[in-house]
């Protein structure tokens, strides 16, 4: 059946999709946040983005806007200096200074509160409830916002994030689901925090009372930094996780998730191997994928094969993205709406 699948460019209708299993299980990647807000995407990050001159040397002659290829390329820079013996001091400040201005344009770029409307935050709200489970490797605040927004004002499922010990912090031996449905961040996102000693948390509010402020949480002499995985490679984004102990019990509540699975906005690329590989741990299941419709057929087409592949067991089916709730163009914020 897959490779019959994989041989036509046709998507289908999230509508039928959805009718055809039950879906507890939701992974959102950058395709969402992009349909939102069109600045969430590489190139506009790397226009926002305060740079090194060396930095965007290697941009330029990668020719990418990808922060994830050139931290990749830069990490395997290090490799090969210490390999060779020398030191990897120099290769390493650039590194960080490209993470860092990644996690800057992202600050940078985000909508504002005011730029949401009630209706934007009900319909991401309502597909969040929609599900038991709900993964992002996302950093922005749009999810968690329309959570909140939505719960002050309508009658909502309880969604828990795990931070409800002292202080908003990550207890791994409090973090029961029960009934309530659950959000994790499997990547961190840039309301939550780690510190010195180990410990996870999110911030509620930032200078203001505005979360967008939050860069002043984090003076020189604080112990607390973001809790943000941008590394480029699927392994060095791994020993980051491993030393969360919020995002390696993200992590490994996705591979003890052995429900029907709903794939949106994610391209399950090279540098999201952990993903895919917590995605194929146990029994298969059910997997429907989304594919934004408007490349040309070959290009879905190979898409559709490349994923089929990627996820082995899990043959997936395929549905066009904005037939889906939070891919539909109606929830895309435009920049001359709300802007002061």
């Amino acid at each position: 059946m897959a490779s019959t699948v994989t041989q036509t460019a046709e998507l289908e209708n999230w509508p039928d999709v959805e009718d055809r299993a039950e879906w507890p299980t939701l992974l959102v990647g950058n395709g969402a946040s992009i349909n939102l807000w069109g600045d969430f995407a590489y190139p506009s990050l790397y226009e926002q983005a305060n740079l090194s001159e060396v930095a965007r040397a290697v941009f330029s002659d990668l020719d990418v806007t990808n922060f994830e290829t050139v931290l990749e390329a830069i990490h395997h820079a290090h490799v090969v200096v210490e390999a060779l013996g020398n030191s990897a001091e120099a290769i390493d400040t650039q590194y960080e200074q490209v993470r860092d201005a990644l996690f800057d344009a992202i600050h940078g770029t985000h909508p504002t509160w005011s730029q949401f409307t009630r209706e934007r935050f009900d319909k991401i709200a309502s597909v969040i409830q929609g599900h038991r489970a709900v993964y992002t490797t996302n950093y922005d605040l749009c999810m968690y916002w329309s959570r909140v927004d939505a719960a002050s004002r309508i009658e909502m499922q309880t969604v828990i994030d795990f931070f409800w010990n002292y202080e908003q912090t990550f207890d791994s031996e409090n973090a029961a689901v029960g009934s309530r449905a659950a959000m994790y961040h499997l990547h961190g996102a840039i309301h939550l925090w780690q510190d010195n000693r180990g410990n996870n948390g999110k911030w509620t509010t930032a200078n203001n009372g505005n979360l967008l402020l939050l860069a002043r949480n984090y003076p020189p002499a604080s112990s607390k930094r973001p809790l943000f995985v941008s590394e480029g490679s699927s392994k060095a984004k791994l020993q980051t996780i491993g030393r969360s102990s919020y995002l390696t019990f993200c992590l490994d509540s996705l591979k003890a998730d052995q429900e029907n699975t709903v794939i949106f906005g994610h391209s399950l690329g090279e540098q999201d191997r952990h993903i895919v590989a917590a995605l194929k741990e146990g029994s298969p299941r059910e997997v429907a994928v989304s594919i934004y419709p408007h490349d040309s057929p070959q290009r879905i087409i190979q898409e559709k094969a490349r994923l089929t592949e990627l996820l082995e067991e899990n043959e997936p089916m395929f549905f066009d993205s904005t037939t889906h709730p939070l891919g539909s163009p109606l929830l895309t914020i435009q920049k001359s709406i709300g802007l002061t």
